[in-house]
This record gives C-alpha cells, structure tokens and sequence, in this order.
C-alpha cells in the first residue's frame, strides 16, 4: 500500500507551484518520517485518553503507542544506510525518550507487558489481550511505514515500495544461536532498565535508550536485534526461508526467556549506586515511570484517628 500522493503532488495542489527538489536527504528524509508518525499517534492516543471509556481505553492506548515506536524503525532504516550505527543512535535515542515521555500511559512493547505478568501485576488473560492488541499494531506499524515511503521523500522509498511483496528475513544466524542472541541482550537491556542511572527522568531514559541502541548495533546484522517481538512479527513473520517456529523461537520465545532472567538479576545485582536509591518498576515504554508506592490500610488510618480522638 502506497500513499495516495508523492509529498511532491500535495505540495503542488497546496501552493500552485512545483517544489524546488524532487527528494530530501535520508536525514530529513527520516525526520519527516518521525514527525508524521509521532504527530498522528499522539492525536489518535490523546483522543483515545480522553473519549474512551476505561474498559478498553487501556488496550487502545497500548495499541496507539506499539504502533508509534513500530513505525519508527522504517525511519531508522533509512538513517542507518546513509549514516551508519552512529546516525541510528543520534535519531534514535531523542526520539524515544521523547516518545516515553509523551506517550506516558500503556505499554509500547509486549515485553513490558511479560515483565509485569511476570511481577503478578495483570492476570493472564489481559496479558493476552494487551500483547495481541500490540500484535495487531505490530502489523498495523508495516502497512503505516509502506504507506508514509509512498509519500516518495527520498530516493530510496520507490526501492522499498517494490519490495514489500517479497519481504526478507532478518535471521541470518541459525535459529538456536539466535534465540540465545536476543536473550542476552534482552536481558542485559531489561537488567540496565531497572537501574537508576540518573536522577533526571529525562537523562536516565535517554541513557537507558543508548544502552539499548548500542546493543541493536552488535545484533543488527545478525537477528536485527529488534528487542520488540510485535514489531519484528509486524514485519518479517513468515518473510524469506525462516520457517515460522523459528521466527518464534528467536524473536519471543528468546526476549521472553531474556526478561526472566534479566528480572532475576536485578533482584540479585545492583550497580552500586543503586543501593541507596529506591527500585524502579520500569522499563522504556512502560506506563509505571515512578517509584513503587506502598500501599496504604485504609482501615488502620481510620483506627489510628479513632485513637486520637478518644484521648482528647
């Protein structure tokens, strides 16, 4: 699915005359890519927030803000041909940390969502619910990126346009080596995010968000490293010679066995200069971005009262 117009069309019929340039460059080609998703997520998000009933705004909230980091990647894409790991990390980190930020409820990834059911946070069937509501905007993510390439802004779009049909694989390990692969680094990722790296909410994403993309940057070339099983199902289940089961095996089965074992060890190892700090309950793209609070006996502040009244 293409867009209905090139950026070049719209432009024409808006002023009357034609653009200056026919393409932008892969930078401004991927801003303009970051902005349009961000931009139409965040009304969709803000108008679920604020008409939505609460049964099912939180699932429409999850699917709104999956669908914005998935999307993300077809601009990402773009800045790593032109400019390498260096220039995915300079657009990347920004964006996603500007992205937690405002996207500041739901769940942006189902691993988010395994880590909290994990916790005993959700009953299993709203795990189900919220990870195939983040499926479907996996899915949703893939026609969105191709129809936004539609819009023609750099050279490259038409190319990718061509090849949607007969989409590729990431997976060019064996399918074993990638489950163990993803796992790590999830787990090494998951393990980072329940550090305090800064005071600064802002500055502590932001770091938290290097760490994940430099771990992206040494699978990239292997599994693609997409830390984000919606996502990479959205775009690459059943594409190539990567049979189904091992699509599974490396992009779920190793991510979910990743956040076990990252949990584990942050319930076990610190960096020691978390010991004096209060534990975080979250990671990037999760909605709970403060300190767990305790929860307080409403019967025992009464009783408390109580007490203080009858010694007056």
């Amino acid at each position: 699915m293409g867009a209905f117009m090139t950026w070049r069309e719209l432009w024409s019929m808006s002023v009357g005359f034609d653009p200056p340039m026919t393409h932008f460059s892969s930078v401004t080609s991927a801003v303009l890519i970051y902005l349009l998703v961000l931009l139409l997520c965040y009304v969709l998000y803000k108008l679920s927030k604020t008409f939505l009933p609460g049964f099912i705004q939180e699932y429409v909230l999850d699917f709104f803000k999956t669908l914005a980091f998935c999307t993300y990647c077809f601009g990402h894409g773009v800045v790593r041909n032109a400019h390498g790991h260096l220039g995915y990390i300079l657009c990347m980190v920004p964006l996603n940390t500007a992205s937690v930020l405002i996207f500041n409820l739901g769940d942006g990834t189902p691993l988010t969502v395994w880590a909290k059911y994990l916790r005993g946070q959700i009953p299993t069937w709203k795990f189900v619910v919220k990870v195939s509501a983040q499926i479907v905007a996996g899915f949703c993510a893939w026609e969105l990126g191709h129809f936004i390439l539609g819009l023609d802004f750099h050279p490259s779009f038409a190319d990718k346009l061509g090849k949607k049909a007969n989409c590729n694989s990431d997976l060019r390990i064996a399918a074993i080596a990638g489950f163990f692969l993803e796992g790590t680094g999830v787990a090494y990722d998951f393990w980072m995010n329940q550090q305090t790296l800064s005071k600064t909410k802002a500055l502590d994403i932001a770091m938290k968000f290097t760490n994940t993309a430099l771990v992206v940057c040494i699978g990239v070339r292997m599994t693609g490293m997409y830390i984000h099983p919606a996502m990479v199902t959205g775009r690459t289940i059943g594409c190539g010679d990567t049979p189904i089961l091992s699509h599974l095996l490396v992009y779920w089965a190793g991510p979910f066995v990743g956040i076990f074992v990252g949990l584990k060890a942050s319930q076990i190892y610190s960096l020691p200069f978390n010991k004096d700090t209060p534990v975080k309950e979250y990671k990037k793209g999760d909605d709970s971005l403060g300190t767990k609070k305790k929860n307080v006996i409403s019967g025992k502040v009464r009783q408390r009262k109580v007490k203080k009244d009858e010694t007056t």
